[in-house]
C-alpha cells in the first residue's frame, strides 16, 4: 500500500506533477489513524511505564503532567528519544509549558530548544489556565458556539427554505 505512493495536488491551473510520498502515513485513507495510532502506542509503550502522576494521550496530542519540574523534564526527553528512535518528531514549536501553584516560571529545555511558561493553553478543544480558572474556556465554548450559529443561521433563519430540507 505504501511502496512507490505518489501524490498529485489539483490546481486551478491543473494537476502537479507526480510527487513521491517517503514518510507519513496516507492522508484520508481509512487506515491511516490506526496505523498511526498503533506505531505511536508501541514506539511510547516504554515511555509509559515510568511512574507519572498523569498522562493523556489522544492521537498526536500527548499532556505530560508532573509535580517536579526536574522529573517532567526527564520525561519530556524520553518522549523525545523514544519518537525519534521510531523515525517520529516532537515538534517543540507546537509544544506548551505551563506552570500551576508554582512560583518557577523558569523556561523548559528541550534538546537545543527552550519552551517558555504561558499561562494558558488549549488542550482538546478545552482551555486550561495557570490559575485554575476556568473563565478563558467558557469564553473560548461560548465564541466557538456563536461562530457555529453564525454558520448556520443563513439556512436555519431562511423562509424560503423547506423545514425538511434544514
Amino acid at each position: 500500500m505504501y511502496r512507490n505512493s505518489v501524490s498529485v495536488v489539483r490546481t486551478a491551473v491543473g494537476d502537479t506533477t507526480p510527487l513521491p510520498i517517503t514518510v507519513g502515513v496516507h492522508q484520508g485513507s481509512v487506515l491511516s489513524p490506526y496505523l498511526f495510532s498503533v506505531i505511536l502506542y508501541e514506539l511510547s509503550a516504554s515511555v509509559q511505564k515510568l511512574p507519572q502522576p498523569w498522562l493523556l494521550m489522544y492521537a498526536d496530542d500527548i499532556a505530560l503532567v508532573d509535580g517536579d519540574k526536574g522529573r517532567l523534564t526527564r520525561r519530556v526527553h524520553a518522549w523525545r528519544e523514544a519518537l525519534e528512535n521510531g523515525g517520529l518528531k516532537l515538534n517543540v514549536a507546537k509544544t506548551e509549558y505551563m506552570t500551576y501553584n508554582s512560583t518557577d516560571l523558569t523556561s523548559l529545555r528541550i534538546g537545543d530548544d527552550t519552551v517558555e511558561p504561558t499561562d494558558n493553553f488549549r488542550y482538546l478543544g478545552s482551555v486550561l489556565d495557570a490559575s485554575g480558572d476556568i473563565d478563558r474556556d467558557i469564553k473560548a465554548r461560548i465564541s466557538a458556539a456563536w461562530a457555529k450559529w453564525r454558520e448556520v443561521t443563513g439556512v436555519i433563519c431562511d423562509p424560503k427554505m423547506p423545514v425538511k430540507l434544514k
